[in-house]
């Protein structure tokens, strides 16, 4: 545990000098809430569905795997997600595009983390407002026909149609159970009575938290983990073929206990380095001798991509959710693409250009290629392999 980590958990005099200013900080939120919800404040109502995904404290919490494993459930369903984030604190330019070439000093690892992981399977913008950098994203990329913001949980300026909240299954997640800046919570646990959905990051099989009180809870376990090589993401590896291989662990420093103990539990040659956030080691220090192995954890590898070796290595869990929660986004989802608006804006995957709604077949009809796209559950499947093609003597 790393010193922000003991101030959270305990309640000492600074604690309640500062619980003043966390109870403003509490009104300022309910009282934009209430402006929000009675139009004295307007919010920005983009055209195609947008979910949330968020933690209620400080710190990630899990939200990258929920949001990979959000990217690959609605492209089984066709469906064409982007992603918006704000990126890093210091980003106060125009909306910027993230791929895993773009300069982590520009778009903050968590961003370049996100593009390592989806594998160039969504567009990724990030920028200081996040309503222009939805608009950006839709403008280069009209194709999208849902959009995931990695946080704006606060951010009432974006309408958002879905709302789910990542809570780390953690005796230390709430800590001393007080808003900023006393305690580690962003607003009062009482909001999370009026998400859609709270997801339990469960690293252990023991629940901490009672969630009894929350019925629209929904559990996050990790399944599987693998070696998969930083260089070629396709080449992958098991533990028993690095059980006799020297592994150089590189971890930072909030991270470094619990990433040790996962290396060390299963059973490798380890010598570790530990180093302090946001800092970078010279190429020259990562050389390999012989089969050495460089061990990260993904969070920390986006930093070398650009100058990785095929002995860079980092550990990838595959993660399983409660179908529940696909069933309940899936369900809002359908509201609104079910709204004639939306219909009207949606375009084709392929030549990007627009759709004709046939009610009756409940399809979307491409004329420029001839393709039918059908809409399944209220869903519109967006994929070439689900098209029908339009037979010649068919009119449109």
């Amino acid at each position: 545990m790393n010193w922000s980590d003991l101030y959270w958990q305990r309640i000492t005099p600074l604690h309640v000098i500062l619980w003043p200013l966390s109870l403003v900080l509490i009104a300022i939120i309910a009282l934009k809430q209430l402006l929000y919800r009675r139009n004295i404040l307007r919010s920005v109502r983009l055209p195609i569905p947008v979910i949330i995904v968020d933690s209620i404290t400080v710190g990630d919490s899990g939200k990258t795997s929920l949001i990979i494993w959000l990217i690959n459930s609605l492209k089984l369903y066709g469906l064409h997600p982007g992603i918006i984030s704000q990126g890093f604190s210091e980003n106060y330019g125009p909306p910027l595009p993230v791929t895993t070439s773009s300069k982590l000093s520009e778009v903050g690892s968590k961003s370049l983390l996100l593009a390592y992981q989806s594998k160039g399977a969504c567009p990724i913008w990030i920028g200081y407002d996040r309503t222009k950098v939805a608009q950006a994203l839709l403008a280069a990329h009209p194709e999208c026909n849902v959009l995931i913001c990695d946080d704006a949980l606060l951010d009432f300026r974006l309408h958002r149609d879905v709302e789910i909240v990542v809570v780390d299954n953690s005796k230390h997640n709430f800590g001393n159970g007080l808003v900023l800046p006393a305690g580690p919570l962003r607003d009062s646990l009482s909001r999370l009575n009026k998400v859609d959905g709270i997801v339990m990051n469960e690293k252990s099989s023991k629940l901490v938290i009672d969630t009894k009180n929350h019925v629209r809870t929904f559990h996050m376990k990790p399944e599987s983990e693998c070696f998969v090589n930083l260089l070629d993401p396709d080449k992958r590896s098991t533990t028993a073929a690095f059980k006799d291989k020297p592994i150089h662990v590189i971890t930072d420093f909030s991270h470094a206990q619990s990433f040790l103990e996962q290396v060390r539990y299963l059973k490798l040659n380890v010598k570790s380095h530990t180093y302090l956030d946001n800092f970078q080691f010279p190429k020259e220090q990562l050389q390999t001798q012989g089969d050495e192995i460089i061990l990260m954890r993904e969070e920390d590898a986006v930093k070398y991509l650009k100058s990785a070796s095929e002995q860079f290595w980092v550990i990838h869990e595959e993660i399983a959710i409660d179908i529940g929660l696909r069933e309940v986004i899936l369900k809002k989802l359908r509201e609104k693409f079910m709204d004639p608006k939306l219909l009207d804006i949606l375009v084709c995957p392929l030549c990007k250009g627009p759709l004709v709604y046939k009610k009756s077949e409940q399809e979307l009809i491409c004329k420029a290629d001839r393709l039918a796209y059908p809409i399944r559950d209220g869903i519109p499947v967006m994929l070439e392999e689900e098209a029908r093609e339009l037979p010649a003597e068919e009119e449109v």
